[in-house]
């Protein structure tokens, strides 16, 4: 082993010590459980339909952008972009590139936009559409779990444009979006696709859970209300080669994450969220800043 692995390993050993001290704030883990489907769903949104994670990634700041911006210019340059979504200055310029040639974004002196035909189209109020519905299933989630009590309105005839609350709603989700990927860039050294492998994993494993209802217990969840899932389930969901989720899942295992069971199922097992309290004390932090922003945008939580 060399100097540096070695070096890596006991500052892994100290980080996961030091991680179970932390104290666990009491609702973290059922919030984590129900955030986590809502983080997967909208991932999954826009990383297929842009056909991949750093693209997905850079439209989901350019949209979040679009929706905010006060002045006349829409665009961003490709370092504000860099900064935005916590991803290296090379990567987002070939992602760009890439996007600008596929006709979703314009590149101009100012900087990067996303493509008139893109903003106004009936793809992307069906996508934004798409992330309104995930984040008021979230919604109804921490209510369910006494976190918040927000309650969906009467359901309206869809148009072609969000109104003020569901366009407050859509921007807070691609903040808290653009949020937690810098969080699973934090946790799992840099390598978001990791992150998002164990993201898809776990909310997989408890997801009869989180769709039927609150789990009555606010601890980790044990084993036995978990249900493996396979690398190809992941690999489907997720638009991800199989080859990648299984090489992922590879160094997960290795890291004591994530277990094997059975023939081609994987699971997040309650010893490793044990190990992770900062983890999930920062996950419950995203969620209680989105809803923050929501109900400084006006929004009834």
């Amino acid at each position: 082993m060399t100097q540096i692995s070695k070096r890596r390993t006991v500052a892994g050993k100290g980080r996961s010590q030091a991680t179970a001290k932390v104290a666990l704030d009491a609702d973290a883990h059922p919030i984590g459980r129900v955030s986590a489907e809502f983080f997967l769903r909208c991932f999954e949104v826009f990383g297929l339909l842009h056909g991949d994670i750093a693209s997905g990634m850079i439209v989901i700041a350019l949209w979040h952008h679009a929706l905010t911006a006060t002045d006349e210019s829409e665009s961003m340059s490709i370092r504000e972009l860099s900064r935005r979504i916590d991803l290296p200055f090379e990567t987002v310029r070939r992602n760009v590139h890439k996007l600008v040639r596929n006709g979703i974004c314009l590149s101009g002196d100012d900087g990067i936009t996303l493509a008139p035909m893109v903003r106004r189209g009936a793809r992307a109020t069906a996508m934004l559409r798409k992330i309104h519905v995930e984040a008021v299933r979230l919604l109804d989630g921490f209510r369910r779990l006494k976190v918040g009590n927000y309650r969906p309105r009467p359901l309206q005839p869809a148009s072609r444009r969000l109104d003020s609350e569901e366009t407050a709603i859509v921007v807070a989700s691609l903040n808290v979006l653009l949020a937690a990927m810098k969080v699973l860039r934090v946790f799992f050294d840099g390598d978001i696709v990791c992150g998002l492998v164990f993201t898809a994993m776990r909310a997989a494993n408890v997801k009869h859970i989180t769709n039927a209802g609150p789990s009555p217990q606010s601890d980790v969840l044990p084993d036995s209300d978990r249900r493996p899932v396979s690398m190809l389930a992941i690999s489907n969901s997720m638009g991800l080669p199989y080859e990648t989720v299984r090489r992922h899942a590879g160094k997960l295992v290795r890291q004591g994450k994530c277990i094997r069971v059975g023939r081609g199922g994987l699971m997040v097992p309650a010893s490793a969220f044990r190990k992770m309290n900062v983890e999930a004390n920062a996950v419950r932090q995203l969620a209680l800043g989105f809803l923050a922003e929501l109900r400084a945008a006006g929004v009834k939580i």
